[in-house]
């Protein structure tokens, strides 16, 4: 079965514990001595059983958390179905019950279960997989500069907000910039024609 790890049963909180394979997909699974019982990597993590990866809901959570546009459902909902598909996760409209359920039963605990670190480095690796499977032919760089990332979060989110969110959580602020340079996460803000408007502002000209 492999050897001991530096792991406890959730089951037990025994540390007896070796790895089991993976049985259910890609998802490891281990065997605890002590209770005879199998459980996963997740599951050992203190995270929910969910169908989506937990960090992935997780971070989409701290998103809606920090962010005042996505008190709005609709604005929510938009930005979880583009990230999901971007992460190539799921396709299509994410359904409102399912927001809910996440936002009713995920969101109280989620500080205590996992930070926003270990959720943004959990999808910064499913990206990285993404992108080492893109043929060179085929990458663009459709990388947005860093300075009209700033006037375009500024435009979207208002100034008093970006300036404070840079003072309370630099992490998160830097977090929401990568999104808006590397990967257009706003693309249904059309970003394009953001830019466009943008530019026929003396300030952002000179920028």
């Amino acid at each position: 079965m492999g050897k001991k790890l530096a792991l406890s049963c959730p089951h037990c909180l025994s540390h007896r514990v070796v790895r089991n394979g993976h049985p259910h997909g890609d998802k490891l699974q281990f065997f605890c001595h002590s209770c005879d019982k199998y459980f996963s990597e997740d599951a050992a993590k203190g995270y929910p059983p969910t169908n989506i990866p937990y960090p992935v809901i997780a971070y989409l959570l701290y998103f809606r958390k920090r962010v005042p546009e996505f008190s709005n459902m609709r604005e929510f909902r938009r930005f979880v179905s583009q990230w999901l598909n971007c992460l190539g996760i799921k396709k299509g409209e994410v359904s409102r019950q399912i927001i809910h359920h996440w936002i009713k039963n995920y969101e109280p605990d989620l500080e205590r279960i996992i930070s926003f670190e270990e959720a943004r480095d959990y999808c910064r690796r499913i990206l990285s997989r993404i992108v080492k499977d893109i043929p060179e032919t085929v990458k663009k760089d459709k990388t947005i500069p860093h300075t009209h990332v700033l006037k375009i979060i500024e435009d979207i989110f208002g100034r008093d907000y970006s300036q404070d969110l840079i003072r309370r959580d630099r992490v998160f602020f830097d977090e929401l910039c990568e999104l808006v340079s590397k990967y257009n996460v706003y693309c249904y803000k059309s970003v394009d024609e953001r830019l466009g408007r943008l530019a026929k502002r003396p300030f952002f000209a000179r920028s």
